[in-house]
C-alpha cells in the first residue's frame, strides 16, 4: 500500500478516470483498479469513497464476462471492496465530511455514500443469488432515508419469492415487497438526477406489482395474520430467549427473514420435496437419510444458538461448579476461563461442524464422483472450489443457489489472493485483525487456533496492558536492530538470536480474541450458517424443478414426523 493519502481532488479525479474507463469498455479497466485499490484517502471518508469507485470498477468488469465466467473473481472483489468501504464508514461519526473547493467550503453526506454503497453491494449479491444477505443491506440504506433502498428492495424480495417453495413465507415476501411499494411512493429522498430516472423506472415496474398483489390479496392489504398471532410462551425465560433470536431473526424459516413478529417464532425449515426411484433394497431409515441429516443439521443450529443465548446472559468470571476443584494458572494476558467463554466455545465447534455437514449432505444429494473429491476429504472449501476455481462438478447444474452457496464458502474460505483479506497487518496476530470485512481469514484463524493450537479469549483493556514491555530495549524490535548491528560470527550475536527465535516461537504459540470481537463472529456465523441452510432447501427445490421427467414410475413418500 502507499505511503501517500488522497485529498478529496485527487479521489474525485481516480473516480472520473475509472467512469471513463468503464463507458468506453477499455481493457485497462482491471489494470487500473488494481493500482487504485491499494491507495487510501486522507480520511475514512475519502477511502470509503475510493474503495466504492474501486467496486464499481470491478463490477463493470465482471458485467462485461459474466456469460462466459459466473464465478469470475471481479464479482468477488467487487464485493469484497463496497464491504471495505462500508467498514471504513462505520468509524465516520461527523454527519457530513467538509472539504475546501473552488467554491469554498463544500460538503459530502456520510448518510448518502453509506446508502449508496449499501444499495450496490446488496445489488451485486443478487448478481450472485444471494437475494436474502442482500436484504440486510439494502436495510442500511432504508434506515439512511434512501428510498432508492425501498425499491430495491422490493424487487429483490419478488425476485426471492419466485424460488420460495413455502407458500407461507412466500406471502410475506410478497407482503413486504408491497408494503416497500407502497412507502416508496410516499418518499422524496432520492437526491440525484441518475438516481431518480431509476427511481421512477422502478417505482412504474412496482406500480403494476402492487395491483397484482391487491387483486391476489385483497384481504390482507392492511393487516394479516402476523398482526394479531400470539405465542403460547412457557414462562419469562422462554419468551426472553424467542424474543432475541426473532428480533435477531435467527429463526430458521424464511418468514423471519422479512417479519420479526410472534408469527415468525418457530424453526420450520424443512427439505422441499424431491423425487427418486423406487428401489426395495432401502430401509425405511435409508429413504429418510436426507431428512434425517438435514434434521441433524437444524438440531445443531438450534443447540448452538440457545447455548450461544445462555453464555450472553452470565456475567464474566461467574464462579461454577464445573471449575471450582482447581487453581488457575495466573498467565498474565487477561485470559478468562469460566463458563460463558466455553459456552461460546462449544457453540462456535457446533457452527463449524454445521458447514461441513452441509458440504457433506450436497455431495451425497448430488452425487459427487468419489474420483473428483475422495469422501474422506469433503468440507465445505473442497466441495465448492479446487485450485481456486469453482470444482467441475458444479458445472454441471445450472443452479443458482448451488453457485450462492459457493460464494458464500467464500466468506468462509477465502480462495482468492493471499493476505487479501484483512485491512491490516496480514501478518498481525488475531487481537490486532479487523474482525469485520471481509471476514474469511479471521474466520480461518479462529477456527485453527480453537481446534488445532491455542484460542484465549481476553478482556481486551488487560491483553493490551499485558503485551507491553516495561523496557523499551526487551522488545523484539529492539532486538533485531541491535542484532544488525553485531558481529555474525560474535558469541552475542549467537545468544541474541537464539532469544529472538525463542520469542518468536512463544508469540506464535495461540491467538487472542476479545470477548466483543468473540460475540460479534459468532453472531455472524448464526447468520451465515442460517443462510446456508436456507440456500442448500432452494438448491434441492430448484434442482427438482429443472429434472426431465423420464417416465419413471414413482410414488409420493409422506415424511413422518414425532
Amino acid at each position: 500500500m502507499t505511503d501517500k493519502f488522497l485529498n478529496n481532488q485527487e479521489i474525485g479525479k481516480i473516480s472520473q478516470k475509472m467512469d471513463s474507463l468503464i463507458e468506453t469498455s477499455s481493457t485497462n479497466l482491471i489494470n487500473y483498479c488494481q493500482i487504485v485499490q491499494k491507495k487510501r484517502g486522507e480520511t475514512n471518508f475519502l477511502t470509503a469513497q475510493l474503495y466504492y469507485t474501486v467496486g464499481t470498477g470491478y463490477y463493470s468488469a465482471y458485467r462485461a464476462i459474466i456469460a462466459d465466467e459466473w464465478s469470475s473473481p471481479h464479482i468477488k472483489r467487487a464485493i469484497y471492496y463496497l464491504r471495505k468501504a462500508l467498514h471504513e464508514l462505520s468509524s465516520q461519526k461527523d454527519k457530513y465530511y467538509s472539504f475546501e473547493s473552488r467554491k469554498g467550503l463544500a460538503h459530502f453526506s456520510t448518510a448518502h455514500l453509506r446508502s449508496k454503497i449499501s444499495i450496490n453491494l446488496a445489488n451485486y449479491l443478487t448478481e450472485q443469488h444471494r437475494h436474502l444477505e442482500a436484504l440486510e443491506f439494502y436495510d442500511l440504506a432504508i434506515d439512511e432515508k434512501n428510498a432508492f433502498g425501498l425499491t430495491t428492495k422490493a424487487r429483490c424480495l419478488i425476485e426471492a419469492s419466485e424460488s420460495i417453495y413455502d407458500e407461507n413465507s412466500r406471502f410475506f415476501f410478497y407482503k413486504q415487497s408491497y408494503r416497500l411499494s407502497k412507502k416508496a411512493k410516499l418518499s422524496e429522498s432520492v437526491s440525484t438526477p441518475g438516481e431518480q430516472d431509476l427511481f421512477e423506472q422502478l417505482n412504474h415496474r412496482l406500480n403494476h406489482y402492487c395491483k397484482w398483489f391487491e387483486a391476489q390479496y385483497p384481504e390482507y392489504l392492511d393487516s394479516d395474520h402476523s398482526d394479531t398471532h400470539k405465542e403460547n410462551f412457557m414462562n419469562r425465560k422462554h419468551k426472553s430467549y424467542l424474543d432475541w433470536v426473532g428480533k435477531n431473526k435467527l429463526f430458521l424459516n424464511f418468514t423471519n427473514n422479512v417479519i420479526t413478529e410472534e408469527y415468525a417464532y418457530e424453526d420450520c425449515l424443512y427439505l422441499p420435496s424431491f423425487s427418486g426411484k423406487i428401489n426395495h433394497l432401502l430401509l425405511p431409515s435409508e429413504e429418510l437419510a436426507y431428512h434425517s441429516h438435514f434434521e441433524e443439521i437444524k438440531d445443531t443450529y438450534k443447540y448452538a444458538r440457545y447455548l450461544f443465548h445462555t453464555a450472553l446472559q452470565i456475567p464474566i468470571e461467574t464462579e461454577h461448579m464445573y471449575n471450582s476443584t482447581t487453581s488457575q494458572v495466573e498467565s498474565y494476558d487477561s485470559t478468562i476461563y469460566d463458563l460463558k467463554t466455553n459456552h461460546y466455545r462449544t457453540a462456535l465447534r457446533c457452527l463449524y461442524s454445521i458447514q461441513d455437514k452441509i458440504a457433506y449432505f450436497i455431495y451425497k444429494f448430488f452425487k459427487v464422483s468419489d474420483s473428483e473429491i475422495p469422501e474422506h476429504k469433503v468440507n465445505i472449501n473442497s466441495i465448492f472450489s479446487s485450485n481456486q476455481r469453482p470444482a467441475a462438478w458444479l458445472s454441471e447444474f445450472k443452479n443458482p443457489y448451488l453457485r450462492a452457496l459457493y460464494f458464500l464458502s467464500q466468506d468462509i474460505h477465502d480462495t482468492g489472493e493471499k493476505n487479501s483479506t484483512t485491512n491490516k497487518d496480514p501478518n498481525a496476530n488475531l487481537f490486532l485483525a479487523d474482525v469485520n470485512y471481509p471476514r474469511a481469514n479471521i474466520v480461518n484463524k479462529i477456527r485453527n487456533a480453537l481446534e488445532h493450537k491455542s484460542l484465549k479469549i481476553v478482556d481486551s483493556f488487560g491483553y493490551e496492558l499485558s503485551q507491553r514491555s516495561n523496557n523499551p530495549k526487551n522488545t523484539l524490535n529492539a532486538a533485531k536492530t541491535k542484532l544488525s548491528e553485531l558481529d555474525a560470527d560474535s558469541e552475542e550475536h549467537t545468544e541474541l538470536v537464539e532469544l529472538i527465535e525463542e520469542k518468536k516461537r512463544l508469540q506464535s504459540y495461540g491467538e487472542a480474541i476479545s470477548m466483543e470481537d468473540f460475540e460479534q463472529q459468532i453472531m455472524g456465523l448464526f447468520k451465515m450458517s442460517k443462510t446456508a441452510m436456507m440456500y442448500l432447501t432452494l438448491s434441492i427445490h430448484h434442482q427438482e424443478r429443472s429434472l426431465i421427467d423420464d417416465n419413471a414410475l414413482r410414488f409420493p413418500r409422506e415424511v413422518p414426523y414425532r
